[in-house]
């Protein structure tokens, strides 16, 4: 028989459990502020660790430039670098050409640019004038510094020794991808004009495109302005016009580049992008990327964001510690670009495989990317929200 309890003991009893009810919900309070507070510590946490960088400082590469000023290629190069190297690069440009470039244009750079003084892990030079400028005074500006030679030929060995962390950045013909190119786009071609200067790369890239031509010899001739004999004078800026809007019916201009003049003058590129803008009348391959965007057509080309990106893959090799000596750069493939605008002109379509930039009624597509700072939110209130979800399980 079960014994009732006396008032006074179920009272008292009572009371205890009351207490130790109130005692477990004020715990539990507590507890749950704890929860908040950790919660936001996390979330917080997450929020800086994107802008915090335990590891290595950043790579401070300073690029030197061939260019006067900023173009398609050079935005491009400086991409494909902080897109290998990471956004917290620092780096240092310097634009080195100039309409009235010598020696003494040089030597005022030398003198007068505090950028070129700026310490850095590694030296990029893009083109033929800055390579000569570092060639000069790279002993000077940054000893013991490892410099990565793009968008030239093959130095000499003679050249390559002179300073012994020079590296150079190979790059593979795409004269023969041009040539057919040409015939490719455009099958009734029946006149290749080629278009360069006087230099000693100039009569290397001439004598590549006879020797492409030979398939084509019964299709269409070949010919090159200022080159001719009876016309060996060379192009200035005004012959160049005149050459680039007289190109005949089903003819095809095949730009090689110009960077000097007749006389051996510097032809600055602002100047040459506003001739092809405005003379060019006749599809026109290229050879690079420096002239999207001013009417050319395109062609298989050593991009500046490809330049930038195996520039960079060097320079984390060295940065581990290889030795430039013993490293052996892998050539840089040459990709077609074509512009669709300058397609749309001329009535022409693509060829598979063909990167299209500048397309008509093209609508610029940004935002494709996570940003950190978005990703560190989104990491934070996902580690809040599992914390949550556990502690509220467990104390259930």
């Amino acid at each position: 028989m079960k014994q009732k309890m006396p008032d006074g003991m179920w009272s008292e009893s009572r009371l205890q459990n009351n207490k130790l009810i109130d005692n477990r919900r004020f715990i539990l309070n507590i507890d749950g502020w704890l929860q908040v507070r950790i919660c936001f510590f996390v979330f917080w946490l997450t929020l800086l660790l994107p802008l915090t960088s335990p590891g290595a400082e950043p790579l401070r590469v300073s690029v030197l430039f061939s260019e006067s000023a900023a173009t398609h290629r050079t935005r491009g190069l400086e991409a494909g670098l902080t897109k290998e190297l990471g956004t917290q690069t620092v780096i240092h440009r310097v634009f080195l050409g100039q309409e009235d470039m010598d020696e003494d244009r040089f030597d005022t750079i030398f003198l007068e640019s505090e950028t070129l003084r700026q310490v850095t892990d590694a030296v990029v030079t893009d083109g033929h004038l800055a390579f000569a400028f570092a060639q000069k005074y790279g002993q000077e500006l940054f000893p013991d510094t490892p410099v990565l030679a793009c968008s030239i030929p093959r130095p000499a060995p003679t050249i390559l020794r002179w300073y012994e962390n020079v590296l150079w950045l190979p790059e593979e013909s795409s004269i023969q991808q041009a040539v057919d190119l040409v015939f490719t786009l455009c099958p009734q071609t029946q006149t290749v004009v080629g278009i360069t200067d006087t230099s000693d790369d100039g009569h290397k890239r001439m004598k590549a495109v006879a020797r492409a031509m030979r398939p084509y010899q019964k299709r269409a001739i070949l010919i090159f302005p200022g080159h001719e004999p009876g016309d060996d004078a060379g192009l200035n800026f005004e012959t160049l016009g005149a050459v680039l809007s007289s190109v005949p019916n089903r003819g095809v201009t095949l730009f090689l580049g110009v960077s000097e003049d007749s006389a051996g003058r510097p032809i600055p590129e602002p100047m040459l992008a506003e001739i092809l803008h405005t003379r060019t009348a006749s599809p026109t391959i290229v050879l690079d990327d420096t002239f999207l965007g001013t009417g050319v057509l395109g062609g298989p080309m050593i991009s500046g964001k490809s330049t930038g990106r195996s520039a960079a893959s060097i320079l984390k090799r060295l940065r581990s510690g290889e030795n430039p000596r013993e490293m052996l750069p892998q050539p840089i493939r040459a990709t077609t670009i074509l512009d669709g605008q300058a397609l749309a002109r001329f009535g022409l379509v693509a060829p598979q495989k063909t990167t299209i930039v500048n397309a008509p009624n093209q609508v610029e597509k940004k935002g494709n990317a996570i940003p950190t700072s978005t990703l560190g939110w989104i990491v934070g209130l996902l580690l809040c929200s599992g914390f949550l979800f556990f502690s509220k399980r467990h104390r259930s």
